[in-house]
């Protein structure tokens, strides 16, 4: 399994831990690579969210694995050949 970025809808429901396989895709994902990996676009919409609903221990539990994982904070560039990439996929019909 090769490492990916995790956007903030896979995080939230590996969170929630009602979906069996994604709790297993995860599972597989930590044993290989250690650690998970996401945008600080990510730690933002998830510390939002439970801050605009009042989840404070939701949160603190939150901020502590995030902080045992890996938070990338893409430039400018990284967003442009992202798009470029997602736009190339896309063109080719797996986007």
């Amino acid at each position: 399994m090769s490492k990916v970025l995790l956007d903030t809808d896979i995080l939230s429901e590996y969170f929630k831990g009602h979906d069996k396989i994604v709790a297993r895709h995860a599972a597989n994902y930590a044993r290989q690579h250690g650690a998970f990996t996401f945008t600080s676009v990510t730690v933002h919409e998830i510390v939002f969210g439970l801050e605009a609903k009042g989840a404070s221990s939701q949160l603190k539990k939150a901020v502590a694995w995030l902080n045992q994982n890996e938070q990338i904070t893409p430039t400018a560039n990284d967003y442009y050949e992202a798009a470029v990439i997602k736009a190339t996929a896309r063109k080719q019909g797996s986007g």
